[in-house]
């Protein structure tokens, strides 16, 4: 392959990438804004409702974006379809209704434009008709799945993070309600506290209060929370909240039920991971570890045996 070519290839790789990055940038701008925390900020006392800052991305780009996903969602997705799509951008972190268009959007960048470049790459190249269709498949694969491979890959820490934040969130929730503090004023200071350590959960639980405040009926939002998140604890959180709404039993040893079952939860993880480790590392052992061994042992005897018949046979 020549410099000229390297070159032409090098370019083509670099627009694939800085298209995809575009894309996804624009779609955690957006996402990262939440419209609903914005206009009921000011139903706290003495609130001040932030204002959204200047979108680093030309608002044409954006709105361009979202106007395509709008029609690729309307003509490709089924009712089903977009709500399971919703609530996997909400599982990651972002506001399902601005975040679907832009996320759509972004597939059809990445299906069109990807493999339009890579063809164009391999025509400027020289290769011949069977790779560059071959060349030209594997694009378009690629194009489908990069923005589910993206955002699987955002979604996973922030499920981690919420998992490993719970606990805390409920420990400080109980301690909140048992000081006399209603349960808005408990969601709102552990949301506060939380934002600090552990952002997601920060956010969910703040979300939770403003729809708490605006809702007809609590137990929507919390309803809404429980699907929003997709994590289980969080559901029994629902549950145990819900319960105390409906029939008025004290909020604060159901939580202290709660939180400790889920402690010894995630202690009973931690001990089903330190049993795996044995079996996990008796492969490495075997190919890296036992070879090791037997060099260091075997190994001076087995040169003075090779040097005595040698010595032997001469």
């Amino acid at each position: 392959m020549t410099h000229g070519q390297v070159f032409v290839l090098s370019i083509t790789g670099g627009l694939v990438l800085a298209l995809v990055a575009v894309a996804f940038l624009m779609l955690f701008r957006s996402a990262g804004d939440h419209k609903l925390t914005i206009r009921v900020g000011g139903l706290r006392r003495d609130a001040v409702i932030a204002q959204p800052r200047a979108p680093r991305f030309p608002p044409f780009l954006i709105s361009a974006l979202q106007r395509l996903g709008n029609v690729m969602r309307d003509r490709m997705l089924s009712a089903r379809d977009s709500e399971a799509l919703g609530r996997t951008l909400a599982a990651s972190g972002f506001e399902a209704s601005k975040a679907m268009p832009i996320f759509m959007g972004a597939k059809a960048v990445c299906l069109f434009v990807v493999p339009g470049i890579v063809y164009l790459g391999t025509v400027v190249l020289g290769y011949t008709s069977g790779k560059q269709i071959g060349y030209l498949v594997a694009s378009i694969i690629v194009g489908m799945l990069l923005p589910n491979w993206v955002m699987g890959r955002i979604r996973a820490p922030y499920q981690q993070a919420l998992r490993r934040g719970i606990p805390d969130a409920l420990d400080l929730l109980v301690v909140c309600a048992e000081a006399g503090l209603g349960l808005e004023s408990a969601l709102e200071r552990v949301a506060q506290e939380m934002k600090r350590s552990n952002r997601p959960v920060g956010v969910e639980f703040s979300i939770l209060n403003h729809e708490m405040c605006i809702l007809p009926d609590r137990r929507i939002a919390l309803e809404n929370l429980a699907e929003r998140t997709g994590q289980p604890a969080l559901k029994r959180l629902a549950g145990t909240i819900s319960q105390t709404i409906k029939y008025g039993t004290p909020l604060g040893p159901g939580l202290r039920t709660l939180a400790a079952e889920m402690r010894t939860e995630r202690m009973t993880q931690f001990e089903e991971r330190a049993g795996r480790l044995p079996a996990l590392l008796t492969l490495p052992m075997i190919l890296f570890i036992l070879p090791c061994l037997f060099i260091i042992i075997m190994g001076q005897p087995a040169t003075r045996l090779m040097a005595s018949l040698g010595s032997i046979s001469h």
